[in-house]
């Protein structure tokens, strides 16, 4: 922190007022939060002071763009009047690599930095690929009438270092319903930190999803509804006032609304509950309570309960439970007939276990407590690890790629579509559903490179259909280009991924638009070949000797389980 205070000092002192903070710094890798990083000093932007150069002008730039300001008049005060009427900082961010400090040339001052990631102007984040020619920004510096440096050549939006971008903006999740309003599901997206976020996140929600995640959510009933004022009071409740077409939208349609507000404003730290009025009247739940909470409208968490999110292995041939979550080794049989189990899935409601068989030739199912037994696949090859959704339908991918994947639901086979820029043709080597059932994370090879991609799950009357293919390029996350071997979630919006490195494996994790990560270990090499992970619950990996490690603290992983032939959470 000592060089961080000095750097600022002499900046401080060079501009004669004008303050900057460092355009590089360290890369904070960090899960998803409702608050940016906190860096322990903050310089609020100041105007350019009489005289300043070049640079200066430039970098006291980028520092008022890196902070949030009501139309961002302190950065607009380094432009000229022409660039001043054109420049639209609500237009989107760039957000470009640290390291890459702007330098000046004899005409102007020009930052040449590699762009990591965008935000669109909705607060939606998309990575950059590390193969991008990293773009020059002229700032086109000219003198005033009154000889001061300006710029005249600003860009489109905000450009902000990746330091700063994890300390200006925050990173809260929109909630909308599917079409079946059964469960919310999380649209990520940034916004500028500051008082003002809350309200600008709001005014997202009533804009609608993103582009992406519209076809599986419900159709906007918001359309004219808008957002005049949201304040947060000391014990945390939000006031949010609606106006416009607020009035008129049908008790159900309020219902919807309170419940994606209540999940979307308590994804900020300062929140835990809201309170809605429509033209100055109170909006209620169905107990007639105004002051509504995410646990108002609990049957549609996309998490679901903790309680139905039990470990289970297959040891000796047989599938096993732990008892006590907070036991290593308190282990008990199913009782389940399943025919030497290989890989598994474990249904939400915990009745029922589907499993790979005959080497994965075979899918079978059997209900908990009972010896019937149920054949959905067989004389196939390549049979991975299955996987249930919330809904309970089973998803059974084979390495073979995309024509081998099988869905069932009661039993019944389900067409399977793929849709527009869809999940490639393949060999996949690892499938997971997300807890909201709206999402899939899929590890593919191709050309002998894996690749980890999303794809959106659309729902239709006997069929699901995939779409929305987004590749997660993990080479600018993470800096390590080692292969997905791999992957689960760790909450609706961030996957853990097992990757092989130079040293051995490594665990991440990782949000699903690539907009941070962070390696949670182990510190050693162990040699991982699965990992288990679901929401609220302990990290666990297992070796190929069958040994099961969990994540017991910051790179503290510990011997659980042996002899363990798969690891896996229910649900």
């Amino acid at each position: 922190m000592r060089w961080l205070l000095a750097g600022c000092l002499s900046v401080l002192l060079a501009l004669g007022g004008c303050a900057t903070v460092p355009t590089s710094g360290p890369v904070e890798h960090h899960t998803p939060q409702a608050t940016g990083v906190n860096s322990g000093v903050d310089v609020d932007p100041l105007p350019p002071a009489d005289g300043a150069s070049q640079l200066l002008v430039v970098e006291g730039f980028l520092h008022a763009m890196s902070t949030y300001q009501p139309n961002y008049g302190v950065a607009r005060q380094y432009l000229t009047e022409a660039a001043n009427r054109t420049w639209k900082p609500e237009s989107g961010v760039q957000v470009y690599a640290d390291g890459a400090p702007p330098t000046e040339t004899e005409a102007s001052v020009v930052l040449s930095a590699r762009v990591t990631g965008r935000l669109d102007a909705a607060g939606s984040y998309s990575p950059v690929g590390s193969d991008a020619a990293p773009p020059k920004q002229d700032f086109g510096l000219v003198q005033n009438d009154a000889k001061q440096w300006r710029i005249s050549n600003p860009p489109s939006g905000l450009l902000v270092s990746r330091y700063a971008f994890t300390t200006g903006f925050v990173a809260v999740s929109l909630y909308f319903s599917d079409p079946d309003g059964s469960v919310v599901i999380p649209d990520p997206r940034f916004f500028a930190a500051g008082d003002q976020a809350p309200e600008a996140a709001v005014r997202a929600l009533l804009n609608g999803p993103s582009a992406w995640l519209a076809p599986a959510v419900r159709k906007t009933v918001t359309s004219g509804v808008i957002v005049t004022k949201v304040s947060v009071d000391p014990v945390g409740t939000a006031d949010v006032a609606l106006g416009g077409a607020a009035a008129r939208l049908s008790p159900e349609q309020q219902r919807t609304l309170l419940a994606e507000l209540a999940y979307t404003l308590t994804g900020f730290d300062q929140i835990s509950a809201i309170r809605v009025t429509a033209d100055g009247s109170a909006w209620r739940d169905d107990q007639g309570q105004a002051i509504i909470r995410p646990d108002t409208f609990s049957q549609l968490s996309p998490i679901g309960t903790v309680a139905q999110r039990a470990l289970y292995v297959v040891k000796d041939h047989k599938v096993q439970r732990i008892r006590d979550p907070g036991s290593r080794d308190d282990l008990e049989d199913v009782e389940v007939s399943l025919p030497r189990p290989e890989q598994i899935a474990v249904n939400r409601a915990q009745d029922e276990v589907a499993a790979t068989t005959n080497s994965g030739t075979r899918l079978v199912v059997g209900k908990v407590g009972s010896d019937k037994l149920t054949v959905l696949r067989t004389g196939e090859s390549g049979l991975i690890r299955p996987d249930y959704a919330r809904n309970g339908e089973l998803w059974s991918p084979a390495a073979a790629g995309r024509t081998e994947l099988a869905v069932f639901k009661g039993g019944q086979r389900l067409k399977v579509r793929f849709g527009t820029n869809s999940v490639p043709e393949a060999t996949i080597e690892a499938f997971s559903v997300s807890p909201d059932g709206a999402r899939v994370a899929i590890i593919v090879r191709k050309d002998g490179q894996s690749v980890v991609g999303l794809a959106r799950i659309e729902r239709s009357e006997g069929a699901v259909t995939l779409s929305g293919w987004t590749v997660l390029d993990l080479q600018p996350i993470t800096g390590n280009p080692g292969a997905a071997m791999d992957v689960g979630w760790a909450s609706v919006t961030e996957l853990v991924l097992l990757q092989a490195g130079e040293s051995g494996t490594g665990v991440l994790r990782v949000s699903q638009d690539g907009a941070t990560s962070a390696d949670i270990g182990p510190s050693e090499a162990l040699g991982f070949a699965q990992v288990a992970v679901a929401p609220q619950r302990v990290v666990v990996a297992r070796k190929a000797d069958g040994n099961v490690y969990r994540r017991d603290g910051e790179f503290n992983w510990n011997l659980a389980f042996a002899a363990v032939d798969c690891v896996v959470y229910s649900g």
